[in-house]
């Protein structure tokens, strides 16, 4: 029977002492919590038992969980499973479930753009929410129903969609969207990292990092590289050769303001980026900016609606904002990135090309961040990023990319194939 711990406790915490209510609305958590992963544990023993059966006559129905084609990761993924003879993969579009005061809050038109972005790739996709009816379509109530679930977002996840509902029928498996630079609790400790059957983490440092610090010490961590990165992995033989032709990326986060961990460097960089861009177009500029910069620049205060529309308006004018899920090429063939956003400091690596980190004072790295900043150009005011501009960019000099090419070569980031991991885990799993 199903007990509302945390909702109970939240009730009666309101007629205790002050000094107690925390402490009780904390305990009714962590029974909620307790609970659930009773439930998900015994729910995996028959799944397995089933899904173990079923693959010796029949393919799986692997399902994305997918609500931002911007943050799609799972190329390779996708492909590989598209190709073997265990698995048909779909991808489910949805709807997060953030409020409509939230940054991260979407629209119908969110939605349909989502679903087009895999349309016209020509892969297997289908809404998982519904949008006359503005519901979530629970995933034991879709066709084909999931056997295994593959999720890229820990954030704003509806509950029939979620793992802890979801695992009476599929197996949960989570592939972060982003490769994490910083070890904060949000990257492994949030309840839905606990609720999760197996959590895919890009290196052993990561792993190990990760669990020390976990509840359940890191029993569902996996080693296996990024799919992100195997882009780089696929196309060994083919990289962009150089070219006077510069095309420069500008890639901000979102995080401008507020009590959040801070990437960004915008109160120094933002705008004086944008003037450079102007005073040099000779180069091809490309604003790559996080999903939620556009919203949260005028949600949060720090900017109007008008002037955050005039500040994309002006980078349109002058080049292009590049929105969509499909960048590396666009990173492959680029000549230089500048950015203050963590999570493409390790995808750029493998393109070899010089990259001007702006760095946050508030931002703390993980030890794989630092090993690859040592090979960036890393400004920390706005006298170091002119700096960095006139030397990378105008003068053209590269005087850290074969400590770029040894960090790669040390780190083994360019020979490995994420997606063949991930596969094989979950055959082996079965």
């Amino acid at each position: 029977m199903y007990i509302p711990y945390y909702e109970l406790a939240q009730s009666i915490s309101k007629i205790l002492p002050k000094a107690w209510q925390k402490k009780f609305v904390d305990y009714g958590y962590n029974l909620k919590i307790k609970q659930n992963l009773d439930f998900i544990n015994k729910n995996i023993v028959n799944v397995k038992k089933r899904l173990s059966k079923k693959i010796k006559t029949q393919k799986l129905n692997v399902i994305f969980y997918v609500y931002d084609d911007t943050k799609w990761k799972c190329q390779s993924l996708y492909d590989l499973m598209d190709k073997s003879e265990n698995f048909i993969p779909y991808i489910y579009v949805t709807k997060n479930a953030a409020p409509q005061n939230n940054c991260n809050y979407q629209t119908d038109d969110d939605l349909r753009k989502v679903y087009d972005f895999f349309a016209k790739k020509s892969m297997r996709v289908k809404y998982a929410y519904n949008i006359e009816k503005q519901k979530y379509i629970p995933f034991e109530k879709m066709n084909p129903k999931p056997d295994i679930i593959i999720y890229q977002h820990p954030w704003y996840v509806e509950r029939t969609q979620g793992p802890v509902v979801c695992s009476k029928f599929a197996l949960t498996y989570y592939v972060p969207y982003y490769i994490s630079d910083t070890d904060e609790w949000f990257e492994y400790d949030l309840r839905f990292h606990k609720y999760i059957y197996k959590y895919f983490v890009p290196s052993d440092i990561v792993r190990k990092n990760y669990a020390k610090k976990m509840s359940n010490n890191g029993k569902n961590l996996v080693v296996s590289g990024h799919p992100q990165l195997d882009y780089f992995y696929l196309n060994k033989n083919n990289s962009a050769s150089d070219t006077n032709n510069k095309v420069i990326i500008y890639a901000p986060h979102w995080t401008v303001c507020g009590d959040n961990i801070r990437y960004s460097t915008f109160d120094w960089s933002g705008r004086e980026i944008l003037e450079f861009a102007k005073s040099h177009r000779e180069f091809n500029w490309v604003m790559k900016p996080h999903p939620l910069l556009y919203n949260f620049l005028y949600q949060s205060g720090y900017m109007s609606k008008n002037e955050t529309d005039k500040y994309f308006d002006d980078w349109r004018e002058i080049g292009q904002v590049f929105d969509s899920g499909d960048y590396m090429e666009l990173f492959s063939n680029s000549s230089v990135m500048i950015t203050d956003s963590g999570s493409f400091l390790i995808e750029y690596l493998l393109t070899r090309r010089p990259c001007i980190h702006l760095v946050s004072e508030k931002f703390i790295g993980n030890e794989t961040a630092k090993q690859i900043c040592a090979g960036y150009y890393n400004a920390h005011n706005k006298e170091e990023m002119y700096s960095l501009l006139n030397e990378v960019i105008l003068a053209n000099n590269d005087s850290k990319k074969s400590e770029r090419d040894l960090i790669i070569q040390s780190m083994n980031l360019d020979n490995n194939y994420a997606a063949q991991n991930i596969v094989n885990e979950i055959i082996n799993d079965l």
